[in-house]
């Protein structure tokens, strides 16, 4: 147990140092110029402070501006992270594949050197007279070929040579078929891109996550966009003599999208997931009984649509007993240029008998960039399952049974009835009829008069209803008769769903119960109050040792009877 823990510890130190390992390195804002342009270069140092910076030779270039120096740091978490940035703006001497070299600096780790990168310069645009675009707004698709549930991402990207103060899309498509989700690009930072010996400033203006909620042929409408140019030309008069906008108007064109059915597939795994997926899961023992129950834990997380995804079958022994697994984790994040959600199903399965067990948990999805199914599996470490304490009795009809008699000698006697038919007698009787009778008159009174509070007249009515059905259920928990109790209060509820919704509750599972409960629009509290009894009845039935407190389950189902009776 102690090599274990040392064992932990030192592969967690590991993992911190590394996070924390100091880096240097270099990046530039373009790898591909014109040779009359310039290039941005950054030598950046994390999580470390440095001293004797040595910047490479820059034999190729003219140094236009720099070094600029910065120094920031972030706190995420807890994770503090610190950093030192030099920057440089290059102009290129000559044309061809120009190599800037390592720069090196000196920390408390020692040196370390970035790695040489190359830089390429074309020739620009050869004919003055022809006419270049200055502008233009390009409509990037990532599949025009897709599935529901797949995850589609949408770009308009800016090209530009002048200076864009503003940007406003005047118009947007209806995206009919789509659930649609922005993605927040403003920390993208400008890059440059040539095309056709012209330099332009390139920067996605908008990039939106599409997920087609169903099959079909879907035309994604041009867009207008007005762009704020700095005019150069004309100066305003103010104090800070700032440029005066000229307004443009650029059109990005549409897009056809086609959602296709499904691939079929004979796996049961396939839950409705499509993109790319990772799978874990975990166990939360070892070792049981026949009277406990194992949790199951499986996390699913990718860039599909969360809400096609559901919890997949699995095909196990049919010594073990799965019930339905519930989703303890559903969040959607945004990572990168897309969302990725996560979700953790939890498996409550209860063995019915004793013995040695495996269970290997899968998990399939639609890979999208393969255009196949793919299967995920995890195989858990065994678990051993003992005899438990519950034991069924059973009756043998074909064994007689000797039944004596309780006693032999019988004798009767007359007692003399002291009160019967006494004057008194008949006065009690007189006096107790008339007051039952002036307190059903009184009662009437009131409630004809209005002086008795008609929702309080419903509220007992459904309160007495309510205590008549879980009659037996209460008898149950008086005698501390805990499974029987849980049986006929599963028995009590299912009969109440039948009678009240016309759900043949009683020969369907849970399920499919609350599903129909969902068609016939009962929602929110009183539907979740229905699947926690039905799940705590299921599971103090195959795993008593997991039951819920009974007077807390008779309350609460009194309480949901009563509420939807009043």
């Amino acid at each position: 147990m102690k090599i274990k823990l040392l064992l932990f510890l030192f592969s967690f130190s590991c993992l911190f140092l590394a996070a924390q390992q100091p880096t240097f390195k270099a990046q530039s804002d373009a790898l591909k110029i014109v040779e009359d342009s310039y290039v941005d270069v950054k030598f950046i140092l994390s999580n470390s402070e440095g001293s004797g910076f040595k910047p490479p030779s820059f034999k190729n270039f003219e140094v236009v501006g720099g070094p600029n120096r910065s120094n920031s740091m972030t706190i995420v978490n807890g994770v503090v992270k610190q950093t030192q940035s030099f920057g440089y703006a290059l102009r290129p001497k000559t044309k061809g594949k120009l190599t800037i070299g390592s720069a090196s600096i000196r920390t408390k780790s020692g040196f370390l050197k970035t790695k040489p990168f190359v830089i390429e310069v074309v020739k620009g645009n050869p004919s003055k007279n022809k006419t270049v675009n200055t502008f233009f707004i390009e409509t990037n698709l990532s599949d025009s070929i897709a599935y529901v549930g797949q995850q589609l991402i949408l770009e308009y990207k800016l090209y530009t040579t002048e200076e864009v103060r503003s940007i406003n899309f005047m118009n947007e498509s209806d995206y009919d078929g789509f659930f649609k989700q922005g993605i927040n690009s403003n920390r993208e930072s400008v890059k440059r891109e040539i095309i056709n010996g012209v330099e332009y400033a390139t920067k996605i203006v908008k990039r939106i996550a599409l997920y087609p909620q169903q099959t079909g042929t879907y035309e994604l409408e041009p867009v207008t966009i007005r762009l704020g140019i700095a005019d150069k030309n004309n100066r305003s008069r103010g104090f800070f003599f700032s440029n005066q906008l000229k307004e443009k108007r650029v059109q990005a064109e549409g897009k056809t999208i086609i959602v296709a059915n499904n691939p079929p597939t004979n796996g049961n795994s396939f839950s409705g997931a499509i993109g790319k997926y990772t799978m874990n899961a975990q166990a939360s023992k070892r070792s049981l009984t026949t009277d406990d129950a194992i949790v199951v834990n499986m996390s699913i997380q990718g860039n599909g649509d969360s809400k096609t995804v559901s919890a997949p079958i699995w095909q196990t022994s049919d010594s073990l007993e799965i019930y339905d697994p519930n989703i303890i984790e559903d969040e959607t994040f945004q990572n990168g240029s897309r969302y990725i959600h996560k979700k953790t199903f939890e498996y409550l399965i209860v063995p019915k008998f004793p013995g040695v067990y495996k269970i290997t948990p899968e998990f399939t999805y639609l890979d999208t960039d393969k255009d196949q199914y793919v299967t995920l599996k995890k195989m858990l470490p065994p678990f051993n399952v003992l005899k438990g304490s519950q034991s069924t009795t059973v009756i043998d009809d074909d064994k007689s049974l000797d039944i004596r008699p309780i006693s032999k000698n019988i004798y009767l006697s007359k007692q003399s009835n002291k009160i019967h038919g006494t004057p008194l007698y008949w006065s009690f009787l007189t006096l107790l009829l008339a007051s039952i009778g002036g307190i059903f008159y009184y009662n009437n009174h009131l409630t004809k008069s209005g002086q008795k509070d008609p929702d309080l007249i419903r509220k007992n009515r459904a309160l007495a209803l309510a205590q008549q059905r879980l009659e037996s259920s209460k008898a149950l928990m008086s005698s501390n008769n805990t499974s029987q109790f849980y049986e006929e209060l599963s028995v009590a509820v299912k009969k109440f769903i039948s009678d009240k919704y016309g759900i043949p509750a009683l020969h369907i599972n849970k399920s499919e119960i609350l599903n129909q409960l969902e068609v016939q629009n009962l929602t929110g509290s009183n539907h979740e109050s229905f699947a926690f009894i039905l799940g705590e009845s299921e599971k103090a039935l195959y795993a008593p040792s997991l039951a819920t407190n009974m007077d807390e389950i008779y309350s609460q189902t009194v309480e949901l009877f009563t509420n939807l009776e009043g």
